[in-house]
């Protein structure tokens, strides 16, 4: 946990702002994963019905994070907030193999939109702790993440709710958030 909290640190103190969308199909763990990182740890959630939207300032620092709606009836509307981001992060659940088929079929249908190409793409492999789940792997290989050559793109593995790897997030950010 002290690697978060230092990420988190240099985050909030290096003057960067980022603005993100944090996507995918419901239930995959976006709003878990926009709580802990807007506040450090999980609270009680409940289904995204539209979008969320979260600002954190800390020392003059602005994070701006759009937690998107994952049901069918709002994954149409998915381009109009990730056109304005600096980066996009994609919610897998990793326990949901049914349905990972489908959390590909959306990606590619998001990044299909040429006002995204190059935008940077965080591909969070969220609920590793659920078992079975995924592989990095296997989401690669279910996903058809190689075929995606129009975006920098990465999986992480995560746990949003057991705060597993979100140091990797937090990472990921300050690496791709603009001075």
């Amino acid at each position: 946990m002290g690697a978060f909290l230092a990420a988190l640190k240099e985050f909030f103190s290096s003057g960067k702002k980022l603005e993100m969308c944090l996507v995918g199909l419901e239930n995959s763990g976006k709003t878990t994963l926009l709580n802990v990182l807007a506040v450090g740890h999980p609270i009680e959630t409940f289904p995204t019905v539209g979008l969320n939207v979260k600002v954190v300032r800390k020392e003059g620092v602005q994070l701006k994070v759009w937690d998107l709606g994952g049901q069918e009836r709002f994954r149409h509307e998915w381009p109009r907030y990730t056109q304005g981001c600096d980066c996009v992060i994609y919610c897998v659940d990793a326990s949901d193999y049914q349905r990972a088929e489908l959390a590909g079929r959306e990606l590619h249908k998001l990044l299909s939109d040429a006002a995204l190409h190059k935008l940077p793409l965080l591909i969070c492999l969220n609920k590793i702790d659920l078992d079975p789940h995924m592989s990095k792997e296997d989401c690669i290989e279910l996903l058809e993440l190689t075929s995606i050559d129009t975006n920098p793109w990465v999986v992480t593995p995560i746990s949003a709710l057991k705060q597993t790897n979100i140091n990797e997030v937090v990472n990921w950010l300050v690496k791709n958030s603009h001075d």
